[in-house]
C-alpha cells in the first residue's frame, strides 16, 4: 500500500503492519462497524509493561463523535493507569465506524505514542466482544500483552 491509499484509508478499513514479516494478522490500525449510537463496554484486562499504555478510539471519518463521563469529542485516549477498569462509551456515528489502536508513553505526561515500528495489536473476535493483544513498540521483547483490553458492543 502506497502512502496516498494509505492516507485514504485510515478510519475506513482495518490497515495491517507491514513490520512483522513473519505475520500477517498485525493490525496497525483497526475501523469497527458500529451502530449510530452505540455503546460500548471498554474493559482494561491487564498489562505487561514498564510504559504507560492505553488505547484511541476515534470517528475519524465523516460527523459524529463520542461521549463518556460527560466529555464529547471526535477522538478520546483512554489511558490504563488512570481509566476505570471498566467504563462505558457512547459513539454517535452517521458513518457506522470507530477507529482502534494502542498508545503508549514513557513519560506520564505528553499525548503519547502509537503507529510507530513494530507496533500492533492481534484482534479475537468473540460474539460483540473484541480483545486486541498489543506490542507497543520495537522488534526486541516482541509480546502481544504489553495491554489487552477489550471492546464489547452493548
Amino acid at each position: 500500500m502506497n502512502a496516498n491509499s494509505y492516507q485514504k484509508n485510515i478510519g475506513r478499513e482495518r490497515i495491517y503492519s507491514r513490520d512483522f514479516e513473519e505475520r500477517t494478522d498485525v493490525i496497525l490500525w483497526d475501523v469497527i462497524d458500529i451502530q449510530n449510537e452505540q455503546l460500548l463496554k471498554i474493559t482494561f484486562i491487564s498489562k505487561n509493561s514498564t510504559y504507560n499504555q492505553g488505547l484511541r478510539l476515534a470517528v475519524d471519518v465523516g460527523d459524529g463523535f463520542l461521549e463518556c463521563n460527560g466529555h464529547s469529542s471526535k477522538s478520546m485516549r483512554f489511558w490504563e493507569e488512570i481509566s476505570p477498569s471498566e467504563f462505558i462509551v457512547k459513539c454517535l456515528s452517521p458513518e457506522g465506524l470507530l477507529s482502534v489502536y494502542n498508545i503508549w508513553n514513557e513519560r506520564s505526561v505528553g499525548p503519547g505514542n502509537s503507529q510507530m515500528y513494530c507496533s500492533g495489536m492481534i484482534a479475537q473476535q468473540e460474539g460483540d466482544r473484541t480483545t486486541y493483544y498489543c506490542h507497543d513498540v520495537g522488534k526486541r521483547d516482541i509480546s502481544f500483552d504489553k495491554i489487552v483490553f477489550s471492546i464489547e458492543k452493548l
